[in-house]
């Protein structure tokens, strides 16, 4: 036998055995996992602190507001990290500028819901945080996010 004839025999071998450990090891079963449906509120951890509430209330306000979309979280995720990108989804879904915003501040607004609903915001907290949800400029809100996913 060759050389090249064995190099070819042990690479045939070494992919039956990769097939082999993929099918014992459960491979036959993998399926991808399915994206989390955005209109149904995720059940916060137990969260302390600034940070973490603020991660929350991210996560929380990207659900809402892709909901209000209807697209995925990621999906909406990936389109928040630029203004360009942030443009071509708008495009993509045949949606205006007006319409992802007003859509991220009723995220926001959800998060909030969420937040006070899950008790890592108080009544005091949620009311002044809908106030400001109402009023700031969402462009400033949406870029925090922006810096966050950064």
């Amino acid at each position: 036998m060759t050389s090249s004839m064995r190099l070819l025999v042990a690479a045939a071998v070494a992919s039956a055995l990769l097939v082999s450990v993929y099918v014992i090891a459960g491979g036959r079963d993998y399926r991808p996992l399915a994206t989390a449906d955005p209109c149904h509120p995720r059940s916060w951890p137990s969260v302390h602190g600034t940070t973490q509430i603020a991660e929350q209330v991210a996560y929380s306000a990207l659900d809402g507001a892709a909901c209000e979309l209807g697209t995925s979280r990621e999906e909406l995720t990936l389109a928040f990290t630029s203004r360009d990108r942030l443009d071509e989804f708008a495009r993509s879904h045949h949606l205006s500028s007006e319409q992802v915003d007003a859509a991220a501040r009723e995220g926001l607004l959800r998060a909030i819901d969420d937040g006070e609903r899950s008790g890592a915001i108080n009544g005091v907290e949620a009311f002044l945080l809908r106030i400001a949800a109402r009023a700031a400029p969402i462009d400033r809100l949406i870029e925090y996010v922006r810096q966050g996913l950064g």
